[in-house]
């Protein structure tokens, strides 16, 4: 699995996937969104969930660590070093 092969599928699929394989990272939690990050792989998945709606809205995966420091208070990053 790599992130060009997960980027074509279904927002369904995606959803699915990772939280089957994916391991849960961190959570930011909004008044109307939380954003659930995830790792997967050798790569990244944000999942953005609507609470209003209740549905996941959008699903990203991303391989480069400067989308991690928005959640840098939230997790303890020395295990994916390992």
């Amino acid at each position: 699995m790599d992130i060009n092969n997960f980027s074509r599928w279904t927002i369904s699929r995606q959803a699915q996937y990772t939280w089957k394989h994916g391991n849960h990272l961190a959570r930011k939690d909004g008044f109307r969104f939380y954003h659930d990050l995830y790792r997967l792989h050798n790569f990244f998945v944000e999942i953005v969930y609507n609470l209003e709606l209740g549905q996941v809205d959008k699903i990203e995966g991303f391989n480069h660590n400067a989308r991690l420091y928005e959640y840098v208070e939230d997790i303890d990053l020395q295990h994916l070093y390992l």
